[in-house]
């Protein structure tokens, strides 16, 4: 912005060069006379217009060469007080630079040129007499009427600054004018070899606040976050908000102390609590650091440092990392991964496989979970634990979910025929349990399909009770109310509590198959214990990632009636799953019940 503004002035300056010989001509001055007069502005525009010189520089060299120009209209007009008008002209459009430096070098100049020059060849000045008897007593007005004048201009620039280039919650510097200012620490960079790194910062849960305690509580949240890393850096140095909860720190001549320690700085100051009301929040941030070498661009930076924030998003959240030269093949070929889903998601390469749960005492099948599967052209067999957060974080989640729900309904409609007590499992992803019309959503997928809402089994995870508790309520009174049942998947990696499972009245719990890879040797304890709160409320266990005859018999002695696992079938298909149903539905070993 800054430098098409310059360009612009430059070209302006270099216009006035030619009209200016002319103007001298027709007033009765010297060819030879004029294009000396005009030397000196083609020296400043050309000086100004050379890109190695730091930008205060050129726009001084840029505001001295136009208003020598305004100088030189009014010698050439024999000091007509109707040619001092190109003075307040000049100054309108020194302003476009909205820095202080060109703007007091014009204010400057006028003093000077009406005092000096008057003194000196008054009539090169004043067509009248009474003006050159005084001219430091013009010049002071005349300086006074530029500066008045100039009010407007003053204004528009503070206005523009604040609505244009600052973000009006946070008072912090925009996008635009962050990115105009890493531009020129890059070029005060090149010029003095100082180094400049970039922090890019986004806050860790800051949508929950927005969702649960309101738009109001997140702005607070906002603003206290810009006050918090206003005082976390040095004088000299920039923080300015992005968008939403997005954040940017740029830090200049910073050798002897490593970006690391600054970020290490700001994270410990955005965990302090934020008093939210009568209510006290605690929430972290994820920092992104790249640090300028001889090739980068403030867009390079940007990117960069955005790259390095996810990849500390993913190692846990409340952390920094630097940007590594991997991580940009790594984004890249992610974007080719969503684009491949979207179109998998509409050309059938995503597919449902389904895998069988049983009575572990019978082996008998009651039940399958529906699974998410995707061939993809090139790559193959594309893991869930792949595909599946590449959906979450492009927004395709909930076609993907509403897609596996749609297609397991249909085939359980076409299984039910021959055994119409089998349960259908699918996960619901937090993101369309989250939405407002899930339970509209659902209810008319199963009117549609007309599969038995009594034997849809729907899989949540325990983040989504806590992370907004009053949703959770509603949403899972609404599909309670069409007759399905809430399954909590994973139960015990989170926040396992009696006192929650009461609160959201979940119909069963599934033991994470990392309490029952370790089992028999270890681990009883824990998966004994999830069996006794089942008991206790009335609520459905299923042992998840059963693998081996051990397993099943030490979790049917425990207690747990349900299980799934490479023990008894992998996902299949639905032709390999009704050859299964239509074959006597029974898997594994009978074991003995629990005494």
């Amino acid at each position: 912005m800054w430098l098409r503004r310059h360009r612009g002035i430059v070209m302006l300056l270099w216009a006035h060069v030619p009209a200016l010989l002319l103007f001298g001509v027709l007033t009765g001055h010297p060819a030879l006379h004029s294009a000396l007069d005009l030397l000196p502005a083609v020296v400043l525009a050309t000086v100004a217009g050379l890109p190695k010189y730091g930008r205060t520089v050129r726009s001084v060299l840029a505001t001295l060469g136009l208003v020598t120009c305004s100088a030189l209209a009014v010698h050439f007009a024999h000091g007509s007080i109707e040619m001092h008008f190109h003075f307040f002209v000049v100054i309108g459009v020194i302003s476009l630079y909205q820095e202080w430096a060109p703007f007091g070098m014009a204010i400057l100049f006028v003093v000077l040129h009406h005092g000096v020059i008057g003194v000196l060849a008054p009539d090169s000045v004043f067509d009248h007499g009474d003006d050159s008897a005084l001219p430091w007593m013009w010049a002071a007005i005349h300086g006074a009427f530029v500066l008045a004048a100039s009010i407007p201009h003053l204004l528009a620039w503070r206005l523009n600054e604040q609505y244009a280039l600052r973000d009006p919650l946070t008072k912090l510097p925009n996008r635009l004018l962050v990115a105009d200012r890493l531009s020129q620490a890059l070029a005060r960079r090149e010029r003095f070899g100082s180094s400049v790194s970039l922090l890019f910062l986004d806050l860790d849960g800051f949508k929950g606040i927005n969702d649960t305690l309101g738009h109001a509580y997140g702005d607070q949240v906002l603003s206290e976050v810009a006050t918090r890393l206003t005082a976390g850096v040095r004088v000299g140095d920039t923080a300015g908000h992005l968008s939403g909860d997005e954040f940017a720190i740029i830090l200049e001549a910073a050798d002897e102390v490593p970006p690391e320690v600054t970020a290490d700085r700001l994270l410990r100051a955005i965990a302090e609590p934020f008093q939210l009301g009568a209510r006290s929040v605690t929430i972290t941030a994820s920092i992104g650091i790249d640090v300028a070498d001889g090739t980068t661009t403030a867009d390079d930076l940007l990117r960069n440092a955005d790259l390095a924030m996810y990849a500390a998003k993913s190692a846990g959240r409340g952390n920094c990392r630097r940007y590594q030269a991997g991580m940009h093949a790594l984004a890249v070929d992610q974007l080719d991964l969503v684009e491949d889903l979207r179109t998998a998601l509409s050309d059938g390469s995503v597919f449902v496989q389904y895998q069988p749960v049983v009575e572990l005492s019978t082996g008998e099948v009651i039940g399958v979970e529906a699974l998410a599967r995707w061939e993809h052209p090139t790559r193959g067999l594309v893991p869930p634990l792949v595909f599946v957060p590449v959906a979450e974080r492009s927004g395709l989640i909930d076609r993907l979910g509403m897609l596996v729900l749609e297609e397991s309904c249909n085939v359980m409609i076409r299984l039910h025929a021959m055994k119409p007590s089998l349960d259908l499992n699918v996960n619901l992803s937090p993101h369309q349990f989250r939405e407002g019309s899930v339970v509209s959503a659902i209810a008319d997928l199963l009117q549609a399909t007309g599969l038995d809402p009594r034997r849809l089994v729907l899989e949540i995870t325990e983040g989504v009770l806590i992370d907004e508790p009053g949703v959770a309520i509603q949403r899972i009174a609404g599909l309670q109310a069409l007759g399905i049942r809430i399954a909590l998947d994973d139960f015990g990696t989170g926040f396992s509590s009696l006192s929650y499972l009461k609160q959201f009245s979940v119909d069963a719990l599934k033991i994470d198959r990392c309490f029952v890879s370790t089992l028999p040797a270890s681990g009883g304890e824990l998966a004994e214990t999830i069996v006794r709160l089942g008991e206790m409320l009335d609520i459905d266990v299923v042992a998840e990632g059963i693998e081996t005859d051990e397993q099943a018999v030490k979790l049917n002695a425990l207690g747990c009636r349900h299980g799934q696992g490479y023990l008894f079938a992998r996902p299949l298909d639905e032709d390999a799953l009704g050859q299964l149903i239509a074959g006597g539905d029974h898997l594994g070993p009978v074991l003995p019940m629990p005494v």
